[in-house]
């Protein structure tokens, strides 16, 4: 009995651990692609830190990658100093639709981890607009929805490709110390 607690306690510290790396990666990608500008867009990003919303999503639970993902934007938006700023709230509200779409979509077991990283890119964008429209208060950020959209497709397909890989890593990984 003392033995099974000594494990499960072991598991969920090792659990606590990857995640907090997993969170502290995060964090860095995004403060790290914020700096870069690849896009036409304002403000827009490939969407690495998102690699880690895939991965979570696949090797724990939505609630864990749910969790991870708005801690990684409170955070960001913290040590960027644009928290409570316009796009605090448009990167908290693309988020909280990708999670949404992709955890649905996860739960389907239809599309594969490319299909709903690729949805959750889109999602992302649905989300951003959004509050984009909310916070600014103007519909003229719709305008660039279609090149956002455009964006999003290939974006989702680089964060898919990279959280497959990093998934199929991981099970061989993750079944070795499990054994």
């Amino acid at each position: 009995m003392t033995i099974q607690i000594l494990q499960c306690n072991m598991k969920q510290t090792r659990k606590m651990i990857l995640l907090a790396n997993f969170l502290a990666i995060a964090i860095v990608l995004n403060l790290i692609e914020s700096a870069i500008a690849l896009s036409p867009v304002p403000g827009a990003k490939l969407g690495f830190a998102n690699v880690i919303t895939l991965i979570i999503l696949y090797v724990y639970s939505f609630r864990d990658s749910t969790a991870l993902t708005l801690l990684r934007v409170i955070l960001v938006g913290l040590l960027s100093g644009r928290l409570l700023g316009p796009t605090f709230y448009m990167s908290l509200s693309g988020a909280a639709a990708a999670i949404i779409a992709m955890g649905i979509l996860k739960k389907t077991n239809f599309f594969g981890i490319l299909g709903v990283s690729v949805v959750g890119s889109i999602f992302h964008v649905f989300g951003q607009i959004g509050a984009g429209i909310f916070v600014i208060g103007s519909t003229a950020i719709i305008y660039w929805m279609p090149l956002m959209l455009l964006l999003s497709i290939p974006a989702g397909v680089i964060t898919g490709l990279i959280g497959k890989r990093f998934v199929s890593v991981w099970d061989t990984w993750h079944n070795k110390i499990e054994n």
